[in-house]
């Protein structure tokens, strides 16, 4: 299960040059001021603490107890009453619906097969909202082959990290990482899928947008594919 754990407590560092603000802007056209908002596999609540600033109802879920303490932790600070619940995202029941349901930061590319994709769909469908929206990314054959085999060294003001990633078979990496902070030493391991567009069962929905990198289009050159669903 590619739940972050020790690795949890350094994700902010870590992905601090990562630009939120592609993704937020990217779901603004889906929103109006009364949607109420589910980000999926929400990490340590970055999105969902943007999207609450702005106005908007919004809860998030993640699989890993350390980093939705993080996110509750980082939601109390910036004195933001948001939800978020410790819970599988292939098998909730929140008992409620939603207008709008993201999942990003290849996030579905951590489920290990095309049944558990297929599983997270259909439990998505089962709490929207009739018109409501699926937004979500996964990551390009074109990333996965410059993923296949790649290293990450770099020093923070208090800990290293060495990322190593490696293809293992034709669908997918592996991820082992060593964090060194003091005489403390740990390490994790995590596994990404690659999955084909076409393998994915969209019954129930309409495929509203595919594009690549946040543009209009989606070319072979892209690294992240977004989408867009409807549910119908």
């Amino acid at each position: 299960m590619n739940a972050y754990k020790k690795f949890a407590y350094y994700y902010d560092e870590v992905i601090a040059e990562l630009d939120y603000s592609l993704w937020l802007n990217f779901i603004l056209p889906y929103l109006n001021k009364n949607s109420l908002i589910l980000d999926l596999a929400c990490g340590s609540g970055t999105l969902a603490i943007m999207l609450k600033l702005k106005g908007y109802a919004v809860e998030g879920l993640d699989l890993s107890e350390e980093i939705i303490e993080i996110a509750k932790e980082k939601a109390k600070i910036n004195h933001l009453d948001i939800n978020f619940y410790t819970l599988n995202m292939t098998s909730f029941n929140l008992n409620k619906k939603y207008d709008v349901i993201t999942c990003f930061f290849d996030s579905i590319n951590f489920l290990n097969s095309t049944i558990e994709v297929n599983k997270l769909l259909k439990n998505v469908k089962k709490h929207l909202k009739s018109g409501g929206f699926f937004i979500f990314d996964l990551f390009s054959k074109t990333l996965f082959d410059e993923y296949s085999k790649n290293s990450i060294k770099e020093d923070y003001e208090t800990f290293k990290i060495n990322w190593q990633t490696n293809k293992i078979n034709n669908n997918t990496l592996k991820h082992d990482i060593l964090i060194q902070e003091g005489d403390l030493e740990l390490k994790e391991e995590y596994y990404e899928y690659y999955y084909e567009i076409k393998s994915l069962n969209l019954e129930g929905f309409k495929l509203c947008k595919i594009c690549g990198d946040f543009n209009d289009d989606l070319e072979a050159s892209d690294e992240r594919i977004l989408i867009v669903l409807q549910a119908l």
